[in-house]
């Protein structure tokens, strides 16, 4: 891909290339090892399509759970104390 673009590439321009070369890299890692993509093992075009459907969903959902902002709350469990407070 680097070797046939034509023109002038900066430094930054490489870098961020080659982040989303190892992001493709690793989903693709998750969705095989993780989410069991390479465990079909079915004979029809059908029943490939339903299982890699599924399997990206799952990915997407997951992908969504990793990126949302953790909502503090005071009833969460990261944030209670494991002893009780005494008011007074």
């Amino acid at each position: 891909m680097i070797i046939n673009c034509t023109g002038e590439r900066t430094d930054p321009q490489l870098v961020r290339l080659a982040k989303i070369r190892w992001r493709i890299e690793h989903d693709y890692r998750e969705l095989k090892h993780g989410l069991g993509l390479d465990h079909f093992e079915g004979r029809s075009w059908n029943g490939w399509h339903h299982h890699v459907t599924l399997v990206t969903a799952a990915h997407a959902f997951l992908t969504e759970q990793r990126l949302a902002p953790k909502a503090d709350t005071a009833g969460s469990l990261s944030t209670r104390s494991s002893t009780p407070s005494r008011t007074c």
